[in-house]
C-alpha cells in the first residue's frame, strides 16, 4: 500500500513540476516572438488615410476589418522605437505603441540585426533608411506569406 502511495505521489509531483516548467517556457517563448509597432493611426476611410499620410514615405498600411492601420516603425527594442518616434513627433504626429506576436523565425532574426543597426544609427537619414527596410521586410515576410 505504501509503495502505491509513493508512486502516485511521485507521478503527481512530476506532473505538477512539468506543467510549471512548461508554463514558464511558454511565457519566455512569447517574449521572444514579441515585436513592437509604432502606430500612426487607424482610418475607416482610405482617402482620408492617404491624405493624412501623403507626406510619409515609410509606412506600412494594413487593411483589417475595413479599417486602415498605419504603422511607421517596428522593433523589438523600445529605445529604437523612441528614436523612430522622434522623427514623427517633430512633424506633429502622435504615435501609439502596440505589440504583436510573430511566429516567423527569419523575420525575427532579421529584425534583431536591424535593431542593432538602429541602435547605432546617429542621423535621421540612417534611421529612416533602416526603418524603411524593416517595414518592407515585415510586409514581404509576414503579410504576404
Amino acid at each position: 500500500m505504501t509503495l502505491v502511495v509513493v508512486i502516485l505521489l511521485g507521478c503527481f509531483s512530476g506532473r505538477l513540476i512539468y506543467h510549471k516548467i512548461s508554463d514558464v517556457y511558454a511565457l519566455n517563448m512569447k517574449k521572444d516572438n514579441l515585436i513592437y509597432l509604432l502606430q500612426l493611426g487607424v482610418y475607416s476611410n482610405k482617402a482620408s488615410m492617404e491624405s493624412d499620410t501623403r507626406d510619409i514615405n515609410n509606412k506600412l498600411v494594413i487593411n483589417k476589418n475595413n479599417h486602415y492601420y498605419v504603422y511607421v516603425g517596428i522593433s523589438k527594442n523600445k529605445d529604437n522605437l523612441k528614436k523612430i518616434s522622434s522623427l514623427y513627433n517633430k512633424l506633429g504626429f502622435s504615435l501609439y505603441l502596440s505589440e504583436e506576436e510573430v511566429n516567423h523565425s527569419e523575420f525575427l532574426t532579421n529584425l534583431q540585426q536591424f535593431d542593432l543597426l538602429l541602435s547605432k544609427a546617429s542621423t535621421n537619414d540612417e534611421l529612416d533608411s533602416i526603418n524603411s527596410v524593416i517595414l518592407s521586410s515585415y510586409e514581404e515576410m509576414i503579410l504576404k506569406k
